[in-house]
This record gives C-alpha cells, sequence and structure tokens, in this order.
C-alpha cells in the first residue's frame, strides 16, 4: 500500500495499523522524521537498529531478532537502517511473521523492478512511503505550517531560514525546534533570527568545510581527526560544500558591477552575517569563477557515483572530496 508522505508526517497517526512500513528515496530529512515518529508514537516499545553491516555480517540476524521477545517490552520495534534487499534472505518468513513486533525498513532510492518496492506496493498489509528530494516550494510549506503560529513570518525570515539551512529539510527541522525553543512567546524578530541560526549550525563541519576551500591542511587534518561523521548525513556534507561554492559563485557574479568584494558582501541577499565576511573575502581570493565551477562538476560527480552505486564507502568519498577540495587535485581523482 503506498502512503503519501506528507499526509504520513502530517497525520503520523495513520501509520500504527501497518506492522511492516518501508521508508525509502533520497530524501534523507523526511525518511529521519517518518522514522522518529513512528518511534516517539511507540514509546513503551523496545527499539532495535540494525544497519546493514549487521546483516552483513549475520544473515540471519533480522529473524533471530523477530524470535527474541523481551520479557520486559510489551511491543519491540525493528529498525533496519540504509538496507540493501539484496542481503535480506527469507523476506518472506520476515514478512510472515506472527509476533507482536513492528518493523521499519529505511533504503535509498528503489527501482520500480525492486522486488521489496514491489511486494508493499501490492500489498495492502504492507505499507511503503517514497520520499523524494524536497524543492523550494515543499520546503517554505513546511517552515509554514510549523511556524504558522509565529507573528512576523514573512518571506524574509523563511528565506533566512533556507538560506541557513542549506536547503536541507533535516537542518530546516533542526533549526525549526530551536526557533520554537527560543521564541516562546511566538513573536519573531530577524536581527535575532539571523543570530540564532548562524550560531547554530553544524559549526564543527563547517569549519572543516570552510579548512578545506581555504586550503589550510594542517587544520583540515586536526578537525577531521576529531569529527564524527554519519553515513546518514553523507549528502548533507557534500551539499553544504556545494552551498559554499555556490554562494562563492554569486558573489563574483554581482562583484562586475561593484569591482570591489567588500563592498558586494554587503549588497548580497539574503545578507551575509558580519562574522562570516573574512572568511569569505579569504575565500574569494583562493576561487576563482572557473576553479569554482569545476568544483561543482567535480562534487556532482561524487555525488552522483553515491546514487548509482550503493556498493561505495559514503564516507570514504566525502572525505575523499574534502581532502582533494583541499588540495585542487579534483582533476586527477
Amino acid at each position: 500500500m503506498i502512503l503519501k508522505s506528507f499526509e504520513i508526517e502530517n497525520n503520523i497517526q495513520k501509520i500504527q495499523q501497518y506492522k511492516f512500513v518501508l521508508i525509502y528515496g533520497e530524501n534523507i530529512g523526511l525518511k529521519e522524521t517518518l522514522k522518529k515518529n513512528i518511534i516517539n508514537l511507540n514509546l513503551k516499545a523496545e527499539i532495535i537498529n540494525l544497519y546493514q553491516e549487521d546483516v552483513s555480517k549475520n544473515k540471519n540476524i533480522i529473524l533471530n531478532e523477530i524470535k527474541n521477545i523481551s520479557l520486559f517490552s510489551e511491543e519491540k520495534i525493528i529498525v533496519l537502517n540504509q538496507i540493501d534487499e539484496k542481503n535480506i534472505i527469507e523476506l518472506d518468513k520476515i514478512l510472515q511473521s506472527k509476533e507482536k513486533i513492528k518493523i521499519i525498513l529505511i533504503a535509498d532510492l528503489l527501482d520500480k523492478k525492486s522486488k521489496l518496492r514491489t511486494i508493499f506496493e501490492k500489498e495492502k498489509d504492507l505499507a511503503i512511503i517514497p520520499c523524494y528530494n524536497d524543492n523550494d516550494i515543499t520546503l517554505r510549506k513546511l517552515i509554514n505550517s510549523e511556524l504558522k503560529e509565529f507573528k512576523n513570518l514573512n518571506s524574509n525570515v523563511i528565506n533566512m531560514i533556507l538560506n541557513y539551512s542549506n536547503l536541507n529539510r533535516k537542518t530546516i527541522k533542526n533549526n525549526l525546534d530551536k526557533i520554537k525553543s527560543f521564541y516562546d512567546k511566538k513573536v519573531l524578530s530577524e536581527e535575532s533570527l539571523e543570530e540564532l541560526l548562524n550560531s547554530d549550525r553544524n559549526e564543527l563541519f563547517e569549519n572543516i568545510r570552510d579548512a578545506s576551500l581555504i586550503g589550510d591542511k594542517t587544520k583540515l587534518n586536526n578537525l577531521l581527526s576529531n569529527f564524527a561523521f554519519s553515513n546518514e548525513d553523507a549528502y548533507l556534507y557534500l551539499n553544504m560544500i556545494n552551498y559554499r561554492l555556490i554562494k562563492l559563485l554569486e558573489i563574483h557574479k554581482t562583484n562586475e558591477s561593484f569591482g570591489d568584494f567588500n563592498v558586494t558582501i554587503t549588497k548580497m541577499r539574503p545578507p551575509i552575517f558580519w562574522k562570516d565576511k573574512p572568511v569569505y573575502l579569504k575565500l574569494l581570493k583562493r576561487w576563482h569563477k572557473q576553479s569554482i565551477l569545476e568544483a561543482l562538476e567535480y562534487l556532482g560527480h561524487t555525488e552522483e557515483k553515491l546514487k548509482k552505486n550503493s556498493s561505495l564507502n559514503s564516507l570514504t568519498m566525502v572525505k575523499n572530496s574534502i581532502l582533494n577540495i583541499c588540495s585542487n587535485s579534483w582533476a586527477y581523482f
């Protein structure tokens, strides 16, 4: 049974009638939101998180967990993260399980010919939720819906949230949660909002990104050794680098009218936060328009490779990309 993601996101209770739920697609933030909301509906349940590497090491681990009923919880939820259908053996036995258990499968984009996708789409007792990539319209609707009770919600505020969230749903949701906590009286202020969003971004990875773009290998190596990468955020890391490069390209184009980067930066809309100005000036000295375009093409190819070949190690690819950007050696990758 195919369920629409926005309907489930607006009314998560609809999912309760299904014992098996397949959530798939490229939208990592939406998949995480749906997974979190389903788990929050079953707070008394025992939660078991399994990953692809767990299944690869032990082909029977899913069936073993199904049979292993907890003595302390009446319900149990097994979450199969980043699952590859090729490694799920005895799928029929899993779906025919009679135990009081709920299984959530999280997968990347599945082909129309996918056996797993076909089964979940045809069977009325199984739920499948496609999670397509967001666009500007869907993200604006999300912000409007989440902040509909707040005063001073306008196009500038929405643009600011989009800008500081790198157009990433996961980051936007995190920022919306911070906004709701910070503005307890539900009155927004553009000035304070900019400071809140700027200070609350993924500062540690931003430092890695900027050290890479500036070409500071020593600082970059130190930062990389102290940063815990997440497989689920692989595309987010690439997007954050992409966003910075696109912003540099926009500044270069705008600077054709002013001829002074100091002036140009003050004219940019949405505005560049004053604390970021020195970083941008350093980056603009190193990155010219042609090198930016080449780097964007390289990152685009990297993302395309990851999407087409699930066997590639996403974090290794991301780390290599960061190091290659730092040394401007993508042409030899």
